[in-house]
Protein backbone atom coordinates (compact mmCIF):
# COMPACT_ATOMS: atom_id res chain seq x y z
CA UNK A 1 0.00 0.00 0.00
CA UNK A 2 1.12 3.20 -0.87
CA UNK A 3 1.70 5.95 1.62
CA UNK A 4 1.05 9.52 0.77
CA UNK A 5 1.20 12.46 2.42
CA UNK A 6 -1.06 14.42 4.19
CA UNK A 7 -0.25 17.83 2.35
CA UNK A 8 1.24 16.66 -0.87
CA UNK A 9 1.51 20.26 -2.12
CA UNK A 10 4.13 20.60 1.12
CA UNK A 11 6.21 18.15 -0.02
CA UNK A 12 6.47 19.37 -3.53
CA UNK A 13 7.33 23.12 -2.24
CA UNK A 14 10.09 21.76 -0.37
CA UNK A 15 11.52 19.94 -3.03
CA UNK A 16 10.92 22.96 -5.22
CA UNK A 17 13.03 25.30 -2.92
CA UNK A 18 15.74 23.11 -1.92
CA UNK A 19 16.45 21.75 -5.23
CA UNK A 20 15.33 24.10 -8.15
CA UNK A 21 14.65 27.80 -5.97
CA UNK A 22 17.71 28.26 -4.13
CA UNK A 23 20.34 26.64 -6.47
CA UNK A 24 18.96 27.20 -9.65
CA UNK A 25 17.03 30.53 -9.47
CA UNK A 26 18.25 32.16 -6.64
CA UNK A 27 21.95 30.78 -7.50
CA UNK A 28 22.92 29.99 -4.24
CA UNK A 29 26.02 28.09 -3.15
CA UNK A 30 25.89 24.38 -1.78
CA UNK A 31 26.97 25.64 2.18
CA UNK A 32 23.69 28.03 1.75
CA UNK A 33 21.48 25.19 0.85
CA UNK A 34 22.47 22.65 2.80
CA UNK A 35 21.93 25.14 5.87
CA UNK A 36 18.11 25.77 4.74
CA UNK A 37 18.07 21.56 4.13
CA UNK A 38 19.00 21.39 7.80
CA UNK A 39 17.25 23.97 9.29
CA UNK A 40 13.86 22.55 7.87
CA UNK A 41 14.80 18.90 8.98
CA UNK A 42 14.98 20.52 12.88
CA UNK A 43 12.02 22.24 12.61
CA UNK A 44 10.20 18.61 11.26
CA UNK A 45 12.13 17.31 13.88
CA UNK A 46 11.15 19.24 16.50
CA UNK A 47 7.20 18.61 15.54
CA UNK A 48 7.86 15.18 15.66
CA UNK A 49 8.96 15.94 19.50
CA UNK A 50 6.39 18.09 20.11
CA UNK A 51 3.17 17.49 18.55
CA UNK A 52 3.98 13.80 17.05
CA UNK A 53 3.88 14.86 13.59
CA UNK A 54 6.27 13.29 10.80
CA UNK A 55 7.52 14.35 7.35
CA UNK A 56 4.14 12.78 5.82
CA UNK A 57 1.63 14.23 8.60
CA UNK A 58 2.80 17.87 8.51
CA UNK A 59 0.84 20.12 7.29
CA UNK A 60 2.00 24.02 5.56
CA UNK A 61 -0.02 25.25 8.86
CA UNK A 62 2.13 24.20 11.09
CA UNK A 63 4.69 27.21 9.90
CA UNK A 64 2.94 29.83 12.23
CA UNK A 65 4.33 32.14 14.88
CA UNK A 66 3.56 29.92 17.63
CA UNK A 67 5.53 26.82 16.20
CA UNK A 68 8.38 28.59 15.33
CA UNK A 69 8.94 30.70 18.77
CA UNK A 70 8.76 27.50 20.11
CA UNK A 71 11.24 26.00 17.84
CA UNK A 72 13.64 28.86 19.12
CA UNK A 73 13.06 27.83 22.61
CA UNK A 74 13.11 24.08 21.91
CA UNK A 75 17.00 24.93 20.31
CA UNK A 76 17.78 26.83 23.26
CA UNK A 77 16.85 24.23 25.76
CA UNK A 78 17.04 20.67 24.54
CA UNK A 79 20.06 21.46 21.80
CA UNK A 80 21.73 23.35 23.82
CA UNK A 81 22.31 26.03 20.80
CA UNK A 82 23.93 29.42 21.27
CA UNK A 83 21.77 32.79 20.17
CA UNK A 84 23.89 33.01 17.23
CA UNK A 85 22.61 29.45 15.89
CA UNK A 86 19.03 30.00 16.92
CA UNK A 87 19.08 33.27 15.19
CA UNK A 88 20.63 31.69 11.64
CA UNK A 89 17.93 28.92 12.09
CA UNK A 90 14.99 31.28 12.18
CA UNK A 91 16.80 33.23 9.10
CA UNK A 92 16.57 29.78 7.24
CA UNK A 93 12.87 29.16 8.44
CA UNK A 94 11.43 32.64 7.77
CA UNK A 95 13.54 32.69 4.10
CA UNK A 96 11.29 29.17 3.42
CA UNK A 97 8.35 31.14 4.69
CA UNK A 98 8.81 33.58 2.53
CA UNK A 99 8.56 30.56 -0.28
CA UNK A 100 5.46 29.08 1.21
CA UNK A 101 4.37 33.03 0.93
CA UNK A 102 4.93 33.16 -2.81
CA UNK A 103 3.46 30.06 -3.58
CA UNK A 104 0.09 31.04 -1.68
CA UNK A 105 0.74 27.99 0.74
CA UNK A 106 0.31 30.31 3.47
CA UNK A 107 -1.92 33.45 3.89
CA UNK A 108 0.24 36.84 3.63
CA UNK A 109 -1.54 37.92 7.80
CA UNK A 110 0.51 34.41 9.12
CA UNK A 111 3.96 35.42 7.04
CA UNK A 112 3.84 38.87 8.61
CA UNK A 113 3.26 36.77 12.34
CA UNK A 114 6.56 35.11 11.36
CA UNK A 115 8.16 37.97 10.38
CA UNK A 116 7.57 39.87 13.24
CA UNK A 117 9.36 37.05 15.50
CA UNK A 118 12.55 39.08 16.71
CA UNK A 119 15.94 37.51 17.10
CA UNK A 120 17.07 36.14 20.29
CA UNK A 121 19.38 38.61 22.14
CA UNK A 122 23.26 37.57 22.40
CA UNK A 123 24.18 37.92 25.94
CA UNK A 124 27.36 36.56 25.83
CA UNK A 125 30.84 39.27 25.89
CA UNK A 126 32.45 37.90 22.86
CA UNK A 127 35.92 39.13 22.68
CA UNK A 128 36.96 40.70 19.36
CA UNK A 129 40.98 38.73 18.62
CA UNK A 130 43.29 38.43 15.67
CA UNK A 131 46.91 37.72 15.53
CA UNK A 132 49.86 39.79 15.58
CA UNK A 133 52.02 39.10 12.17
CA UNK A 134 54.68 37.36 14.64
CA UNK A 135 52.16 34.55 15.54
CA UNK A 136 50.62 34.16 11.92
CA UNK A 137 54.81 33.44 11.07
CA UNK A 138 54.87 31.00 14.02
CA UNK A 139 51.96 29.00 12.74
CA UNK A 140 53.42 28.68 9.60
CA UNK A 141 56.81 27.39 11.05
CA UNK A 142 55.11 25.07 13.22
CA UNK A 143 53.61 23.13 10.20
CA UNK A 144 57.09 22.75 8.87
CA UNK A 145 57.16 18.97 10.39
CA UNK A 146 54.12 17.87 8.79
CA UNK A 147 53.89 14.90 6.85
CA UNK A 148 52.32 17.16 4.25
CA UNK A 149 54.61 20.63 5.27
CA UNK A 150 54.54 22.04 1.60
CA UNK A 151 50.63 21.59 1.36
CA UNK A 152 49.81 23.08 4.84
CA UNK A 153 52.10 25.41 4.88
CA UNK A 154 50.85 26.33 1.21
CA UNK A 155 47.40 26.38 2.70
CA UNK A 156 47.66 28.77 6.01
CA UNK A 157 49.92 31.40 4.19
CA UNK A 158 46.97 31.87 1.16
CA UNK A 159 44.47 31.95 3.79
CA UNK A 160 45.81 34.31 5.31
CA UNK A 161 47.04 36.37 2.27
CA UNK A 162 43.58 36.03 0.79
CA UNK A 163 41.57 36.77 3.51
CA UNK A 164 38.70 34.60 1.89
CA UNK A 165 36.57 32.29 3.77
CA UNK A 166 37.15 28.46 4.40
CA UNK A 167 34.95 27.43 2.25
CA UNK A 168 36.20 29.63 -0.78
CA UNK A 169 39.80 28.74 -0.14
CA UNK A 170 38.90 24.10 -0.53
CA UNK A 171 36.89 25.13 -3.56
CA UNK A 172 39.99 26.41 -5.87
CA UNK A 173 40.58 24.79 -8.52
CA UNK A 174 44.33 25.07 -10.11
CA UNK A 175 42.66 27.48 -13.08
CA UNK A 176 41.89 29.46 -10.28
CA UNK A 177 45.05 31.27 -9.56
CA UNK A 178 46.83 33.23 -11.82
CA UNK A 179 50.09 34.49 -12.62
CA UNK A 180 50.09 38.65 -12.93
CA UNK A 181 52.69 40.82 -13.61
CA UNK A 182 56.03 41.49 -11.32
CA UNK A 183 56.11 37.82 -10.71
CA UNK A 184 53.07 37.93 -8.71
CA UNK A 185 49.90 36.34 -9.05
CA UNK A 186 45.52 36.81 -9.26
CA UNK A 187 43.21 34.73 -7.48
CA UNK A 188 39.59 34.05 -8.51
CA UNK A 189 37.23 33.64 -5.55
CA UNK A 190 33.44 32.44 -6.47
CA UNK A 191 32.29 33.55 -2.95
CA UNK A 192 28.46 33.26 -1.38
CA UNK A 193 25.89 33.71 -3.97
CA UNK A 194 28.94 33.13 -6.21
CA UNK A 195 29.81 36.11 -6.68
CA UNK A 196 33.48 36.76 -8.64
CA UNK A 197 35.93 38.48 -7.14
CA UNK A 198 39.67 38.99 -7.86
CA UNK A 199 42.46 39.17 -4.87
CA UNK A 200 46.19 40.18 -5.62
CA UNK A 201 49.07 37.95 -4.13
CA UNK A 202 52.50 38.18 -3.43
CA UNK A 203 55.19 36.60 -5.34
CA UNK A 204 55.78 34.35 -2.22
CA UNK A 205 52.29 32.87 -2.33
CA UNK A 206 53.20 32.65 -6.34
CA UNK A 207 55.98 30.73 -5.50
CA UNK A 208 54.43 28.45 -2.87
CA UNK A 209 51.93 27.50 -5.46
CA UNK A 210 54.16 26.53 -8.70
CA UNK A 211 55.80 24.57 -6.23
CA UNK A 212 53.11 22.61 -5.05
CA UNK A 213 51.38 21.60 -8.08
CA UNK A 214 54.80 20.47 -8.99
CA UNK A 215 54.43 17.95 -6.23
CA UNK A 216 50.58 17.35 -5.92
CA UNK A 217 49.82 18.34 -9.13
CA UNK A 218 52.03 16.78 -11.59
CA UNK A 219 49.42 16.92 -14.38
CA UNK A 220 48.25 20.21 -13.96
CA UNK A 221 44.93 19.62 -14.83
CA UNK A 222 43.24 23.16 -14.50
CA UNK A 223 39.76 21.57 -13.10
CA UNK A 224 41.66 19.54 -10.34
CA UNK A 225 40.55 21.16 -6.61
CA UNK A 226 44.04 22.71 -5.42
CA UNK A 227 43.58 21.06 -2.27
CA UNK A 228 42.52 17.26 -1.51
CA UNK A 229 42.81 14.38 0.59
CA UNK A 230 42.35 10.94 -0.53
CA UNK A 231 40.14 8.49 1.28
CA UNK A 232 39.86 4.80 0.22
CA UNK A 233 42.50 5.78 -2.35
CA UNK A 234 39.86 7.93 -3.91
CA UNK A 235 40.95 12.18 -4.26
CA UNK A 236 38.38 14.09 -2.30
CA UNK A 237 37.92 17.44 -1.70
CA UNK A 238 39.44 18.73 1.26
CA UNK A 239 37.22 19.27 3.97
CA UNK A 240 36.89 22.06 7.06
CA UNK A 241 37.25 19.58 9.20
CA UNK A 242 40.61 18.40 8.08
CA UNK A 243 42.05 21.90 8.27
CA UNK A 244 40.65 22.33 11.97
CA UNK A 245 42.73 19.73 12.74
CA UNK A 246 45.94 20.92 11.02
CA UNK A 247 45.51 24.20 13.01
CA UNK A 248 44.37 21.88 16.27
CA UNK A 249 47.87 20.47 16.01
CA UNK A 250 49.52 24.37 15.58
CA UNK A 251 48.11 25.10 18.66
CA UNK A 252 49.50 21.68 20.73
CA UNK A 253 52.63 22.44 18.99
CA UNK A 254 53.05 26.51 20.19
CA UNK A 255 51.25 26.47 23.25
CA UNK A 256 53.99 24.87 24.78
CA UNK A 257 56.24 27.90 24.63
CA UNK A 258 53.14 30.15 24.28
CA UNK A 259 50.31 29.97 26.81
CA UNK A 260 48.61 32.81 25.95
CA UNK A 261 48.35 32.06 21.94
CA UNK A 262 44.33 32.97 21.19
CA UNK A 263 42.61 29.52 20.18
CA UNK A 264 43.16 28.90 16.33
CA UNK A 265 40.38 28.43 14.03
CA UNK A 266 40.00 29.33 10.22
CA UNK A 267 38.28 32.82 10.60
CA UNK A 268 41.08 33.99 12.43
CA UNK A 269 42.79 34.10 9.36
CA UNK A 270 40.46 36.10 7.75
CA UNK A 271 39.90 38.76 10.43
CA UNK A 272 43.42 38.84 11.69
CA UNK A 273 44.38 40.03 7.68
CA UNK A 274 41.59 42.57 7.85
CA UNK A 275 43.13 44.03 10.66
CA UNK A 276 46.19 43.91 9.40
CA UNK A 277 45.13 46.09 6.19
CA UNK A 278 42.91 48.36 8.52
CA UNK A 279 46.18 49.16 10.56
CA UNK A 280 48.47 49.26 7.54
CA UNK A 281 45.81 52.33 6.36
CA UNK A 282 44.33 50.56 3.61
CA UNK A 283 41.12 52.09 3.33
CA UNK A 284 37.72 50.40 4.35
CA UNK A 285 36.18 50.26 0.82
CA UNK A 286 39.31 48.60 -0.32
CA UNK A 287 39.12 45.50 2.59
CA UNK A 288 35.27 45.23 2.04
CA UNK A 289 36.48 44.58 -1.77
CA UNK A 290 39.25 42.11 -0.47
CA UNK A 291 37.01 40.55 2.14
CA UNK A 292 34.37 39.98 -0.62
CA UNK A 293 31.77 41.60 1.65
CA UNK A 294 28.21 42.81 -0.23
CA UNK A 295 27.74 45.37 2.06
CA UNK A 296 30.79 47.65 3.71
CA UNK A 297 28.77 47.79 7.05
CA UNK A 298 30.04 44.59 7.48
CA UNK A 299 33.52 45.45 7.21
CA UNK A 300 32.79 48.44 8.92
CA UNK A 301 32.72 46.57 12.33
CA UNK A 302 36.67 46.34 11.89
CA UNK A 303 36.56 50.39 12.31
CA UNK A 304 34.61 49.96 15.56
CA UNK A 305 37.02 48.06 17.62
CA UNK A 306 37.47 50.25 20.72
CA UNK A 307 40.20 53.02 20.65
CA UNK A 308 42.28 51.28 23.50
CA UNK A 309 42.30 47.76 21.43
CA UNK A 310 43.14 49.59 17.98
CA UNK A 311 46.28 51.20 20.08
CA UNK A 312 47.23 47.90 21.81
CA UNK A 313 47.04 46.67 18.35
CA UNK A 314 49.55 49.23 16.86
CA UNK A 315 52.16 48.05 19.30
CA UNK A 316 52.47 44.73 18.28
CA UNK A 317 52.54 46.30 14.67
CA UNK A 318 55.72 47.64 14.48
CA UNK A 319 57.48 49.08 10.89
CA UNK A 320 59.53 45.73 10.84
CA UNK A 321 56.49 43.56 11.62
CA UNK A 322 54.17 44.98 9.11
CA UNK A 323 53.14 41.79 6.83
CA UNK A 324 53.83 38.13 7.28
CA UNK A 325 55.42 37.98 3.79
CA UNK A 326 58.11 41.11 2.98
CA UNK A 327 57.02 41.55 -0.50
CA UNK A 328 53.20 41.21 0.51
CA UNK A 329 51.04 43.15 -2.20
CA UNK A 330 48.33 44.73 0.36
CA UNK A 331 51.08 46.94 1.78
CA UNK A 332 53.63 46.91 -0.93
CA UNK A 333 50.60 48.87 -3.08
CA UNK A 334 47.98 50.10 -0.27
CA UNK A 335 47.16 53.59 -2.23
CA UNK A 336 47.87 51.79 -5.78
CA UNK A 337 45.21 52.27 -8.50
CA UNK A 338 46.18 49.56 -10.31
CA UNK A 339 45.75 47.27 -7.16
CA UNK A 340 42.37 48.41 -6.30
CA UNK A 341 41.29 48.00 -10.05
CA UNK A 342 42.45 44.40 -9.82
CA UNK A 343 40.74 43.74 -6.67
CA UNK A 344 37.35 45.68 -7.88
CA UNK A 345 37.50 43.29 -11.08
CA UNK A 346 38.42 45.87 -13.78
CA UNK A 347 41.56 44.74 -14.41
Amino acid sequence: MRIKAKDPQLVSIIGDFIKIYLPVVRNRDEDTVSSYRYSINLFIAYLECSKGLTFLTIQSCEFNQKNIVGFMSWLETDRHNAATTINHRLSDIRGFCQYLLKKKAISPEEYEEIREINDVNDERVIEFTWLPASDVNLILQSVRENRDAMRDYFLLSLLYESGARINEILSLRLLDIRPASGGEADVHFYGKGKKHRITPLSKEIWSQYERCCDRYHPNKNPEDLLFHTYRNGQRNKMSSDNVSRILTDCEVKLRRDNPGLIHLHSHLFRRTRAMHLYQAGVPLATVSEWLGHSNIETTRFYAEVTEEMKREALKKLSESDKSVFKDDVAFKYADDEDVLKRLCGLK
